[in-house]
């Protein structure tokens, strides 16, 4: 697979030309909760945009935040003419956690055009005018790229993680094999959103976004996943292996869901580090040159997909990264068939 993958990639620009025409107006949608120590962040980023003021507006959704979240909101409201402050109070027929959120946050917008992010990320000022400017006819919906904050060593392994995973996740979408959108640097149309009904009309799931990339897919729009530096949005990194263990867990939730193709290679990287560990006893002379094949594409293919981005991480860690997906791998395999429920914010939610 990491062969196939590299040969794939082909680093071209996705639109080298900025947006012509008059500016939409566009709503951000800001699901937040308990994020006291982050959301500061991602509000002054959004203040920063290069876009004019009165042709976007930040939808804040405050989902029963209790760590003083709600009073950094209502001064962001009281302060600024576009970022409002909205308490989400109520649920909304089946849902639950951010597609509640998102779907009252929807129904209050303005925008021809939402953008679906969260309270921990740092969006570039760029950000809306790439968006549009990658828009092509007939799309639904596209995601940005995001990217980890690497500070030490367990955030530098999950900055990797990622964007392995969202390259992956670019080159299939070019195949156009519809596999998800990135929740927290999602960008939807307005007409899109309503054909599919809203949240409102998809049914429940912990990863909501790969539930609404899914139904507008469906509906047969475009859907592309964006991989360049002006629209890359940089999020914090999990804390704890056992909250990284949570994260992985609700996103094989939503992975079972995924189109057969994908499904397949998921299932065969899940299985080939516990199949490695028995060839390495059978036959290392087999095993080790294979591996050692495996570990230089894969750290090839994420050097290029690094290199589109303008981001950097040593050579060193690349090959370090290996053994950490394999624990990572393994552990998760346990982890995910134990009878427990999805943990997510203070949350508890059925595994699906």
């Amino acid at each position: 697979m990491d062969l196939i993958l590299w040969m794939a990639w082909k680093p071209k620009a996705e639109n080298p030309k900025p947006y012509e025409g008059e500016l939409p107006f566009i709503s951000i949608l800001l699901a937040v909760r308990n994020e006291v120590h982050t959301v500061n962040y991602a509000l002054n980023s959004l203040e920063k945009l290069d876009y004019p003021d009165d042709k976007y507006e930040v939808l804040m959704g405050d989902d029963g935040s209790t760590d003083g979240t709600t009073k950094i909101l209502k001064e962001w409201d009281k302060e600024t003419n576009n970022f409002f402050y909205i308490p989400i109070d109520k649920k909304i027929a089946h849902l639950d956690a951010k597609a509640n959120v998102l779907e009252q946050l929807a129904e209050k917008s303005k925008g021809e055009y939402m953008m679906i992010t969260d309270g921990d990320v740092e969006v570039p000022s760029s950000w809306l005018m790439k968006q549009l400017a990658c828009w092509k006819d007939g799309a639904g919906i596209q995601s940005g790229f995001t990217i980890i904050k690497a500070k030490d060593f367990f955030s530098s392994m999950q900055m990797i993680d990622w964007s392995l995973a969202l390259g992956m996740v670019k080159i299939v979408s070019g195949w156009k094999i519809p596999v998800t959108g990135v929740g927290n640097n999602m960008m939807v149309s307005r007409e899109a959103y309503d054909k599919v009904g809203g949240y409102k009309n998809i049914p429940f799931s912990v990863t909501e976004d790969f539930a609404l990339f899914q139904a507008v897919a469906k509906q047969g729009y475009r859907y592309q996943q964006l991989a360049n530096e002006d629209s890359l949005v940089r999020t914090f990194a999990t804390r704890g292996f056992w909250n990284l263990m949570n994260q992985r867990k609700r996103w094989m939730a939503g992975a079972m869901k995924l189109p057969p193709f994908m499904l397949t290679l998921l299932i065969f990287q899940a299985f080939y580090y516990p199949a490695m560990l028995a060839l390495i006893f059978v036959n290392p002379f087999v095993a080790i040159p294979l591996f050692g094949l495996k570990i230089t594409l894969q750290s090839l293919f994420i050097n290029k997909i690094l290199e589109r981005l303008n981001q950097y991480v040593p050579l060193s860690n690349l090959f370090i990264f290996e053994f950490y997906s394999g624990f990572i791998s393994i552990a998760l395999l346990f982890y995910y068939i134990l009878p427990l429920p999805v943990k997510w914010k203070g949350r508890k939610f059925a595994k699906g």
